[in-house]
C-alpha cells in the first residue's frame, strides 16, 4: 500500500499490506482508500438514515440521549438484506487485520454510532483501557475497531477526531476517560486529526486510540458502521446475532464472525440505546451511595 501524501497522510491505497500495519502500530490507525463497493454502502445508507428518525424518537420521549447531545449508538441492521460480505468481511480489511492481530481473529461487535446535526462534544475516551500497567511494556495491538462511514465523512459532518499515537500512552489511573490535564499535555506535541473520508473508504483503529465526536454542522446524519475484532488469545464473552440467512455473507472467511443466527426479530436499534441508559443509570447509582 502506498502512503496517500495529497490528502491526507494517514491514508494508504490497496498496494502493500506492510504499510497499513505499521501505521496502526506506530500512529494506532490507518484510512484504507476505496477498499469497499459503493452499491451496499448506499442501500445500508438509506436504511440507516430511515433508522435514526425511529431512534431520534425514541430518545427524545425518554428524557435525552445517553452518549452526548445527538451523538447516538445505532449500527446497521443485522438482517439479511444488509449484510453483504463484501462490506462485514471485505478481503482488504481482513487482510489487514490477519497480518495485525494473527490468525483467526473474531468478532465482537457490530453496531456503530450516528452523529445527527447539532451535536456536542463527547468527552476524550477509548474504547478500551491497556491490559498493562508501569513496569510492564505497552502491550501490543490485540484489538481493532473497523469503522466504515457509508457516506462522505469530513469536517463539516463531525468526522471522529482521532489522536494519533495515543494508543501507546495508558492512563495514570488505568480506565478508559482521558482527564483535561493529559488531554492538554499531549496536544502540544500530538495534536488531533479528524480523517477525511469518500464513500468506500475504511478507517482501522487500536480499541486503546483516544477518540471522540465531535459537532455535525452539516444538516443530515453522518453514520459510522463499528466492527470490533480480538486477537485469538482474547476471551470472547457472548456471541452476535444475525438473521438467519446472514451465514452465506459472514461464514468462511479469515475472521471468526461468532454469531448465531435466529429467525425471531432481532431489536437491533432501540435494545442497544435501552441497555446504555439502564447501566448509566446503574452508574449514576453506584457513584451516588459512594459519595
Amino acid at each position: 500500500m502506498q502512503m496517500e501524501q495529497t490528502r491526507d497522510r494517514f491514508a494508504v491505497t490497496l498496494d502493500s499490506l506492510d504499510e497499513a500495519v505499521d501505521s496502526i502500530r506506530l500512529h494506532g490507525f490507518v484510512v484504507l482508500k476505496q477498499a469497499l463497493p459503493k452499491k451496499p454502502l448506499t442501500i445500508i445508507r438509506r436504511r440507516m438514515d430511515q433508522d435514526t428518525k425511529e431512534l431520534q424518537d425514541y430518545c427524545t420521549s425518554i428524557g435525552g440521549n445517553p452518549r452526548e447531545r445527538g451523538h447516538l449508538q445505532q449500527g446497521p441492521p443485522p438482517l439479511c438484506d444488509f449484510v453483504f460480505r463484501d462490506i462485514v468481511m471485505n478481503p482488504f480489511v481482513l487482510n489487514v487485520c490477519v497480518k495485525l492481530l494473527g490468525e483467526s481473529p473474531t468478532l465482537t461487535f457490530y453496531n456503530g454510532n450516528t452523529n445527527c446535526p447539532r451535536s456536542g462534544t463527547q468527552h476524550l475516551h477509548m474504547d478500551s483501557a491497556h491490559r498493562t500497567q508501569d513496569p510492564d511494556p505497552v502491550e501490543r495491538t490485540w484489538s481493532v475497531v473497523v469503522n466504515i462511514p457509508p457516506g462522505p465523512m469530513d469536517t463539516s459532518n463531525g468526522a471522529i477526531e482521532l489522536w494519533p499515537g495515543s494508543h501507546l500512552v495508558r492512563t495514570p489511573d488505568g480506565n478508559r476517560a482521558i482527564s483535561s490535564e493529559q488531554m492538554s499535555q499531549r496536544k502540544k506535541s500530538h495534536p488531533p486529526i479528524q480523517p477525511c473520508t469518500e464513500t468506500g473508504d475504511v478507517l482501522i483503529r487500536d480499541i486503546r486510540l483516544w477518540h471522540r465526536g465531535v459537532p455535525n454542522r452539516s444538516n443530515r446524519p453522518r453514520h459510522m458502521i463499528a466492527l470490533v475484532l480480538v486477537d485469538g488469545s482474547s476471551e470472547v464473552r457472548g456471541r452476535l446475532r444475525f438473521q438467519k440467512g446472514c451465514e452465506l455473507e459472514l461464514e468462511g472467511n479469515a475472521v471468526n464472525p461468532n454469531a448465531d443466527y435466529v429467525d425471531e426479530t432481532i431489536d437491533y436499534l432501540i435494545a442497544p440505546t435501552r441497555r446504555l441508559y439502564d447501566y448509566q443509570r446503574q452508574q449514576r447509582k453506584l457513584r451516588s451511595q459512594i459519595s
